[in-house]
């Protein structure tokens, strides 16, 4: 299995860790607080934190299965070689997002390193970590599907 499988793989498992500990956190405080009459202080601020984090991981696993929203109208139309230069030109515009998007987080993070949430004593930098995270992930990913759409573009003007 190559490498690149693996890593998918992993985030797809730590997507269904957090969902999990999601479900039980939410549950127990619900539980705590219908039963016992005593809320779990931290469980919705932790379930919180990793709703952001699941929401993110998910958001990359569904650019790499290509399950993400798209609109193809006007591209569908195109000619292969045309089509194929859209995309490169498309690709180069996400990755330029997705750089501001990944140094634009990693200031956020340090903004908020000495930030501590109320409940749980978290560095909020932790949770913010997610968002430089994905910009890599989509990022690693977008560069594969431009390498491919290159060479593509070079095979089509080949012929």
């Amino acid at each position: 299995m190559p490498a690149r499988d693996i890593l998918w793989r992993a985030l797809e498992f730590l997507m269904v860790a957090i969902l999990g500990v999601m479900v039980v956190l939410v549950f127990s405080n619900v539980v705590a607080r219908y039963v016992f009459d005593a809320a779990i202080t931290w469980a919705e601020e932790v379930s919180r934190f990793l709703f952001v984090w699941l929401t993110f991981v998910g958001a990359s696993i569904g650019l790499h299965r290509g399950i993400h929203l798209g609109m193809d109208l006007i591209v569908s139309r195109l000619k292969s070689r045309r089509r194929l230069i859209v995309d490169v030109v498309n690709h180069l515009i996400v990755l330029a997002f997705f750089a501001v998007w990944g140094f634009g987080g990693v200031a956020l993070i340090e903004a908020n390193l000495n930030y501590m949430s109320p409940a749980t004593g978290f560095s909020m930098g932790l949770v913010y970590l997610i968002g430089p995270l994905a910009a890599v992930l989509m990022g690693y990913e977008t560069l594969g599907r431009l390498v491919g759409a290159v060479k593509a573009l070079r095979a089509e003007g080949g012929r």
